[in-house]
């Protein structure tokens, strides 16, 4: 496996991690009363902010300096955001996390992430 098809393959599974962690994180907000919904959105915004900061600031330090593999940083940095913010958020809008759940969530993330790298790079 290559480096570059290395770096793909985590940043697939991120993005599928962070697929499935909004799509519980939503499953809560329908759940939710609606006069908590508006909240809970500005919550996972606020989660989200810090990391895309980051990403600007790997952006912009990259650029200052010349790195090439910035983009690299940004195809895992990007998704890694994504799926920090959204657990963040899911943390906040849920009353307890159980580990079943979680589990369950892990492992599906990474059967979707592992069909998508097999069927990008193996097939």
């Amino acid at each position: 496996m290559t480096p570059i098809a290395a770096v793909e393959a985590i940043a697939t599974l991120l993005w599928a991690y962070a697929g499935v962690t909004f799509l519980a994180w939503a499953r809560h907000l329908t759940r939710a009363e609606h006069r908590q919904r508006v909240p809970h959105v500005i919550d996972l915004i606020a989660n989200l902010v810090p990391a895309m900061i980051l990403l600007l600031v790997v952006v912009l330090v990259g650029a200052v300096i010349g790195l090439p593999s910035v983009v690299v940083l940004i195809a895992v940095l990007f998704p890694a955001g994504l799926a920090w913010g959204a657990q963040m958020a899911l943390n906040d809008i849920r009353e307890t996390a159980t580990p079943a759940a979680e589990a369950a969530r892990i492992a599906l993330a990474l059967a979707i992430g592992s069909a998508v790298i097999w069927a990008r790079q193996i097939a």
